[in-house]
């Protein structure tokens, strides 16, 4: 994967600010551009009269200033491109992603601003199910620059038994190169949930399935990971696979980033709909929302809306 430009949503608050130091080091590193955008939203009944149309310009030239100077206040090492949109926050940055050239989003995932009165969190869950290009999320505790600076060298990368997920890869080890410092460390890891097997008619609940069945899957997971990470450890990447049983992925995901001090998680998840959205959906959402440490998220494009 190659970085060329970078596309940063932005609203008009500090918090989503937090994204900007971060996002200014992976350009700098990549030599790629940043495309700083901020969406005008629709707002039913203005604009209607001479009243509204004045407040109306007066909000459009206060968001062009922020911009203006938000674009000024970055390195001047990096160059920076201003895009002003209008519509739903989530509808519009998709659109506007879609048909650019962007290869990766850096955004804050909640925040609110003062002049858009947009949610980061809203939109990032949107642009997550929508956009087919890479999202790195960050959650910093406070409203200030909490990214500046930061290095991943230990990077946990959960997979599921289908090929889709392993999309996250080539992304992934993009970052790791612009972002790393010195040796760095991949944890391949795939989470067997227990599963049960619908239970006889007139039964009151489902029976677990065949412990030789379970054998079987760990098997399966453990061979393919393997051969993830023979491929990785062949590109002089230090890699630990690792196949656990838990009763949920999304909290064996987040203790295992925890104990193992990772700087960055990388998942696949899917789009709207259908039962893939509800399996692997789920962990991506659970995941996001839980980890102290940036997220990054694909929905590779031959998901669709599976």
């Amino acid at each position: 994967m190659k970085v060329r430009s970078i596309f940063v949503p932005l609203d008009g608050s500090p918090f989503a600010e937090t994204a900007l130091p971060l996002a200014t080091s992976l350009a700098q590193r990549a030599k790629a551009r940043i495309r700083l955008a901020l969406v005008h939203p629709a707002a039913p009944g203005v604009g209607l009269g001479g009243e509204g149309a004045a407040i109306a310009a007066l909000v459009r030239e206060q968001e062009a200033s922020y911009m203006a100077a938000t674009a000024e206040r970055l390195s001047p090492s990096v160059t920076v491109e201003v895009v002003h949109l209008d519509g739903h926050p989530g509808a519009a940055l998709a659109a506007e992603v879609e048909r650019g050239d962007d290869d990766l989003i850096v955004m804050a995932t909640h925040g609110r601003g003062a002049l858009s009165r947009m949610w980061l969190g809203s939109v990032a869950d949107y642009l997550v199910r929508h956009v087919t290009v890479p999202l790195l999320l960050v959650r910093p505790a406070k409203d200030e620059p909490g990214y500046e600076g930061v290095r991943f060298s230990r990077l946990l990368v959960p997979l599921d038994a289908s090929e889709t997920s392993e999309a996250i890869l080539d992304p992934a080890m993009t970052l790791l190169g612009l972002a790393g410092d010195g040796p760095s460390r991949v944890t391949l890891i795939t989470v067997l949930e227990p599963v049960l097997a619908a239970g006889e008619p007139g039964l009151p609940v489902a029976v677990p399935l065949d412990p030789r069945l379970i054998e079987e899957q760990r098997r399966i997971a453990e061979k393919r990971l393997q051969g993830l990470a023979a491929r990785l450890r062949s590109e002089g990447v230090e890699v630990d696979a690792r196949v656990v049983s838990a009763a949920t992925s999304p909290s064996a995901i987040l203790e295992l980033a925890e104990s193992e001090n990772v700087d960055l998680i990388a998942l696949t998840t899917h789009g709207e709909g259908g039962v893939r959205r509800v399996l692997v959906g789920r962990v991506a959402d659970k995941v996001i929302r839980g980890a102290h440490v940036p997220v990054l998220v694909l929905r590779p494009e031959a998901a669709g809306h599976a």
